[in-house]
């Protein structure tokens, strides 16, 4: 613990399993992080370990410096309001740890500059187990000053941070494109995988394979491991958050002028996994989709 992290004030919004885990990290460094969720129990968890609850999102902007991990823009939106910007103290800062679109980034940029609220994108890379341990992939965009400003916190959180400039939407398009490449590494394995199957292959062997040649690494021995022994719950992130950022990347092609020729392909993968039901599964789960039509 570091004298200057156990006087550094800051608040935490949104304590899901990957928020629950970067507060707790926080904690363990010094930090008391004044914490808010919709659910009391994140909260409770949180306060026993050293956090201090806060009533309202107005109350976690009284520390000046808010991190925010929340599901999706619109939650956003929703929780950081005009109303609330406008009631945050001067010079307050919000840090947005979201995966969101850059149209939204902007949007929300201009929202907090009109109220006179610094706003950084610093969307990560990671599952909750690298939360917990503050080994995320951190990246990070907005004014430099603020940037500066929340750097000692991003990085207790994360093992580096990456800066891509001023403009906070770069950094949330930086992680939809490494989400989407993510999205096609998980179908590719699927792919592999079932012909492995159909010809009788052991398919956890295929995966070690993977892991000590071509793809080392955590994505393929992983999700590669998951998909060849069809261990999808719990999830570290489910079937519809992975939607989610599929929706995101077609979005920012669309609005760059790009065309995905497997946009289509990839969008019916998921909605085939949806309909049957794999909404909160993890989105490994997607390689059912693949598995069910070689059924057929």
């Amino acid at each position: 613990m570091s004298s200057e992290s156990a006087t550094t004030p800051l608040g935490f919004v949104g304590l899901g399993s990957m928020g629950a885990a970067i507060a707790g990290n926080l904690i363990e460094h010094g930090y008391a992080p004044v914490v808010w969720n919709r659910s009391q129990g994140p909260v409770e968890a949180l306060v026993e370990k050293g956090a201090t609850r806060a009533d309202s999102i107005g109350a976690a902007f009284e520390t000046g410096t808010v991190f925010s991990m929340l599901s999706n823009e619109s939650v956003i939106f929703d929780l950081f309001d005009e109303a609330t910007l406008a009631a945050a103290p001067a010079g307050a800062v919000h840090v947005d740890m979201a995966t969101i679109g850059a149209s939204a980034a902007t949007r929300l940029a201009a929202m907090h500059a009109a109220a006179g609220v610094g706003y950084v994108a610093a969307p990560v890379l990671g599952r909750p187990p690298a939360a917990a341990s503050g080994a995320l992939t951190i990246l990070a965009a907005g004014d430099p000053a603020l940037v500066d400003r929340v750097r000692p916190v991003l990085d207790v959180i994360g093992r580096r941070v990456w800066d891509f400039g001023a403009d906070p939407s770069v950094a949330n398009v930086v992680k939809i494109g490494m989400n989407y490449l993510l999205i096609h590494a998980i179908q590719a394995m699927s792919e592999s995988i079932t012909l492995m199957e159909s010809r009788g292959i052991d398919t956890e062997l295929f995966v070690e394979l993977l892991g000590d040649s071509f793809f080392p690494g955590l994505v393929y021995t992983g999700y590669g491991s998951a998909i060849a022994t069809r261990t999808y719950s719990p999830a570290a992130f489910t079937t519809e958050l992975g939607f989610k950022d599929l929706m995101l990347a077609l979005d920012a092609a669309k609005g760059s002028g790009v065309s995905f020729p497997s946009e289509s392909m990839l969008r019916g993968v998921f909605e085939s996994a949806l309909s049957e039901g794999q909404a909160e599964l993890d989105w490994a789960s997607i390689a059912e989709v693949t598995r069910r039509r070689q059924a057929h």
